[in-house]
């Protein structure tokens, strides 16, 4: 990981929401319970590391903060007045509408579509004979296929590559937050509103052809997936059915292949418990006609995913804006400070973790070592936590034991992988592995 800090200055501070937020962190994180760094103009970014302070913003007070002016800059492209953006009423709404998607019962049924999904990726990663692979782009094209089968009942294949190429290249480049996206005040345009706006208007009219693909195939008796949920809330004609989808889209995948991705890399340097992992597969049935009845059973496969989790979180900091002054564990909250809780650094205090840096699936599993619903926030906390939250851990628990089950994973070559933060966690590079055969 990128050293933290010493100190960071105004400037600094503005050039790592740029290049890797990341370099935004301050080593002061570590032992304060709050840090201000001071912004051009006379703004400021409050960073609160404990666990009081994070249980105000998110539950306490949760109604006296709301999304920041450039997150919606850098996200609305793609998401729109989608779920990840919307506020109040509009988003009590949509939350409603969802809900019945993703409760622990829909688990089962999602186990099957995620099982006959990774039994395609196994194919194609045994295809290559052992030949180095980019392990990162099969794990967003198996997320992408997992995202488009279970939540709409739709073969991504005409689809597929376009989805991928234009979410990273998105994410890459205009997804990357400026300056000018935290300096100016809402609404006003930044230098990247034209390209993003274009963006956008191709990006809706992928969604457009997505969703006439899904039409095309009709409607259940019920409601069978997400879709026929979502049409039946939403009017088309006022475009939120095409932000729902987009949205849905690209949370479904995104994350969780960067979940998977920092999984396989952290397994290709554990080869201990790579073999553990595979045994415990080994006594289990994972088609797709078991696989949900396998999910309870393989608990290291799951601390294996939520020790990624803790050490490369997808949303690796949580931002707000305070609506109206206040104060948290001594630190002022003034209105219109932009407040960021680090999960990167909570996840990473030796206050709450031993060993912090290590990669220790067992610190999941020993009994009364649960951490703190405030100091383990992969999928945030309060009213707005991941609504996905038990799909993403039951796909990604599933997926790796396969993976482990069938093939020993390892790096292909010595280069370190270094994280990025700028819209999620991504890798500075993408590494080749090798996977052999597991006899």
């Amino acid at each position: 990981m990128p050293p933290l800090a010493e100190r960071v200055g105004s400037l600094r501070l503005l050039r790592a929401f740029r290049r890797n937020t990341l370099d935004a962190f301050p080593r002061a994180c570590l032992h304060e319970p709050a840090v201000t760094l001071r912004l051009p103009g006379g703004g400021c970014v409050v960073l609160l590391c404990v666990p009081e302070a994070v249980r105000h913003v998110l539950v306490s007070a949760a109604g006296d903060f709301a999304r920041l002016p450039a997150g919606r800059r850098v996200l609305g492209p793609i998401a729109g007045r989608g779920l990840v953006l919307a506020e109040g009423e509009a988003w009590r709404r949509q939350r409603r509408v969802l809900a019945p998607a993703f409760t622990p019962r829909t688990v089962p049924l999602m186990a099957g579509h995620i099982a006959r999904a990774t039994e395609a990726s196994i194919r194609r990663l045994d295809a290559a004979g052992g030949a180095p692979v980019d392990l990162q782009a099969e794990m967003q094209r198996l997320s992408l296929d997992i995202a488009a089968s279970s939540m709409f009942s739709l073969e991504t294949g005409p689809f597929e590559a376009r989805i991928r190429r234009m979410v990273s290249g998105y994410l890459g480049g205009l997804g990357r937050p400026q300056v000018s996206d935290f300096l100016l005040p809402p609404g006003w345009p930044t230098p990247a509103s034209p390209r993003r706006a274009l963006f956008r208007r191709r990006w809706l009219r992928l969604v457009g052809e997505i969703i006439a693909a899904r039409r095309a195939q009709g409607h259940g008796e019920a409601p069978r997936d997400l879709f026929d949920l979502l049409s039946t809330a939403h009017d088309e004609a006022d475009g939120l059915l095409a932000d729902e989808v987009g949205t849905m889209i690209v949370a479904g995948h995104e994350t969780t292949a960067s979940t998977l991705f920092w999984a396989a890399t952290l397994l290709a340097r554990a080869p201990a418990v790579q073999d553990a992992l595979a045994a415990e597969a080994r006594a289990l049935d994972l088609g797709e006609e078991s696989a949900a009845d396998s999910l309870p059973r393989l608990s290291l496969a799951r601390a294996v995913v939520q020790e990624t989790l803790r050490l490369y979180p997808p949303a690796y900091m949580i931002a707000r804006r305070a609506l109206r002054d206040g104060a948290t564990c001594g630190a002022a909250l003034p209105a219109g400070a932009t407040v960021m809780i680090p999960t990167w650094v909570m996840h990473r205090n030796p206050r709450w973790w031993a060993r912090p840096g290590a990669f220790d699936p067992q610190r999941f599993l020993r009994p009364g070592t649960e951490p703190d619903r405030y100091v383990y926030l992969p999928f945030g906390a309060g009213p707005r936590v991941c609504i996905g939250a038990p799909l993403a851990l039951a796909e990604a628990t599933l997926v790796l034991a396969r993976l482990a089950r069938d093939f020993v994973v390892s790096l292909d070559g010595d280069r370190p992988v270094m994280p990025v933060a700028t819209v999620t966690v991504r890798p500075d590079h993408a590494p080749r592995f090798r996977l052999r055969r597991r006899p």
